[in-house]
């Protein structure tokens, strides 16, 4: 099993799905627990250092959910356009991406730290940086969402580009080879960039209800819960089409729950003294009278 499963990281592109997956599972349970201290008597606001970090470890994963969205991009575009330097789709550089990613993240998310920005919401039984502080979603918004957004947008769009010229070009065999790769790779784009757009509707709430605030001088009550279920959703969603996307993780899917309840039914099926079902004894006695039948058939040589 072990072996089976460094084999397939050897995937560069399920290596980045597993990534950006375990980011948002780590959003999701961030999330269950600043949910469940709004429901259960608030516990995290009874140690403040904690919730401060609860607060800081949901924004920590999901920016590099966001961020490990661009490496994805990068794999592509290296994998399509820069198809002849190797050293571009290379294991080792993706690990070290991956690597860098969550350091990039923690850089990006000093400041709010230095500068104090989270605080327990008034409203709430846990820890983020309030939506009335201006300058902190500013700085929130445009670090940790737009850029990655337009560096997958620009990713993309020079892929698309680029196919779009390579099909005006004559055909060789090689070319042909390499085509019928890329459109592969275009189908498996397509999906990812509906991944990305749900990421970029998950900012919507956000942007929309900050607006309101601004204009009606106070948050709309029920600001943190909306964007909290929103929130969850789109997480949702992202996990099913993750899965639909990625042969791998599909098949690994249907192997648990498939064939684990194929299995159930076949463990089911009664068996008597001789550890054989019912149905396979009964085969074995026709087939036995059969060859007894055909034996007192056959004529003997003495005769």
């Amino acid at each position: 099993m072990a072996y089976k499963c460094r084999q397939e990281l050897k995937d560069i592109s399920f290596l980045l799905t597993c990534s950006t997956s375990l980011c948002a599972l780590l959003v999701c349970a961030t999330l269950c627990v600043m949910i469940g201290s709004n429901l259960f008597d608030g516990f995290l606001i009874r140690n403040m250092t904690f919730c401060y970090v609860m607060g800081l470890s949901y924004d920590i994963f999901e920016c590099a959910m966001y961020y490990s969205y661009c490496i994805q991009g990068f794999y592509r575009l290296c994998r399509i356009v820069f198809y002849q330097k190797k050293y571009l789709v290379a294991q080792s550089l993706y690990i070290g991406l991956i690597i860098g990613q969550w350091i990039l993240v923690f850089g990006l998310l000093l400041p709010p730290i230095l500068m104090q920005w989270y605080i327990r919401l008034p409203t709430e039984q846990y820890c983020l940086i309030p939506y009335t502080n201006i300058a902190a979603e500013i700085y929130h918004i445009l670090f940790l969402y737009i850029i990655p957004i337009v560096c997958i947008g620009i990713s993309y769009a020079w892929i698309t580009i680029f196919m779009r010229q390579k099909s005006q070009t004559s055909l060789v065999a090689a070319t042909i080879n390499r085509r019928h790769r890329n459109e592969r790779d275009v189908v498996i784009i397509k999906r990812i960039i509906l991944l990305v757009f749900i990421l970029v509707l998950l900012r919507f709430p956000t942007i929309g209800l900050m607006i309101y605030g601004v204009m009606a001088q106070d948050l709309y009550p029920l600001t943190y819960g909306i964007i909290g279920i929103f929130t969850s959703v789109c997480l949702g969603s992202i996990g099913i089409s993750t899965i639909y996307v990625t042969p791998q993780l599909r098949k690994q899917f249907y192997n648990t729950f498939i064939h684990l309840n194929n299995r159930v039914h076949i463990d089911q099926t009664p068996m008597n003294q001789t550890g054989l079902a019912p149905a396979t004894i009964e085969t074995i006695k026709v087939t036995k009278r059969s060859q007894q039948r055909d034996v007192i058939l056959v004529p003997r040589n003495d005769e």
